[in-house]
């Protein structure tokens, strides 16, 4: 759960991990570190960092076989297609959403205010993606097909954030209920249960979805001590003290 660090900064540190995983309660386990608390309770201010500290992550996991889908319902559209459970390159997992909790300043979030989600051939792409709080998602629809998108924030209490009903091929509707508040939002097709995504809604700048190799960068981060919560879909949750220390690169790598 930890790994070695080389250049970049003024000096760089091994991270002290120890990761507490609760992957079989991937989202009631959001309770304590999710979203909504990440800046503590108090509202994210933009402002200068002084001595800034940077965290380069890597999350890795062993390969995962495809999933064969073979849809049960508008099999003239929705024809059987292969998909990776988990999104893997030399050993690290993509598509796994990561944020610190506990920040109550920094940069400004460089989130999409304005993104896009596609249906197309049954299903939605990308299949998890960063919004800006107080953002808009385009949700274009080029299926021939009815279709019901359901956007429900997860954890405890979920809540319905909108509801968007597709049935005209190239439909386009945008929709800010996703974005309205910080959370992980669940996108899913009432009429199409194998149809799903996410939408990472963070109050400050410090989230990322990791790339196909595992690896994510937060720069410019304000020195103190965080939890850093990693989730994945099929993997699950996992959390980590991580102590940023003034113009020091922390190198964290924790692995399912």
């Amino acid at each position: 759960m930890l790994a070695c660090g080389d250049g970049g900064s003024d000096r760089v540190r091994i991270a002290d991990v120890t990761a507490d995983r609760a992957a079989s309660d991937k989202h009631g386990a959001l309770d304590e570190t999710s979203l909504a608390r990440a800046t503590g309770g108090a509202a994210y201010v933009v402002s200068a960092v002084a001595a800034p500290g940077v965290i380069i992550g890597r999350v890795t996991g062993a390969p995962a076989r495809d999933t064969m889908i073979t849809p049960t319902k508008d099999v003239e559209v929705c024809s059987p297609f292969s998909e990776s459970v988990v999104a893997s390159t030399n050993g690290g997992v993509g598509n796994a959403a990561v944020w610190l909790v506990g920040v109550a300043s920094g940069p400004r979030d460089d989130a999409p205010r304005r993104a896009r989600l596609t249906l197309n051939g049954c299903r939605l792409e990308p299949r998890i993606q960063r919004v800006a709080l107080g953002g808009t998602l385009m949700v274009n629809g080029r299926d021939a097909m009815m279709s019901r998108l359901q956007f429900t924030a997860v954890g405890p209490g979920e809540r319905s954030r909108a509801t968007l009903l597709f049935s005209d091929v190239g439909q386009i509707v945008p929709t800010s209920g996703p974005a309205a508040s910080p959370a992980l939002v669940r996108v899913s097709d009432d009429l199409h249960p194998w149809i799903q995504a996410w939408v990472l809604v963070s109050p400050h700048a410090f989230a990322a979805v990791t790339a196909p190799d595992g690896t994510f960068r937060f720069d410019h981060v304000p020195p103190g001590k965080y939890q850093l919560v990693i989730w994945h879909e099929y993997l699950g949750v996992q959390h980590t003290a991580v102590r940023v220390e003034p113009n020091v690169q922390t190198n964290v790598e924790m692995a399912y």
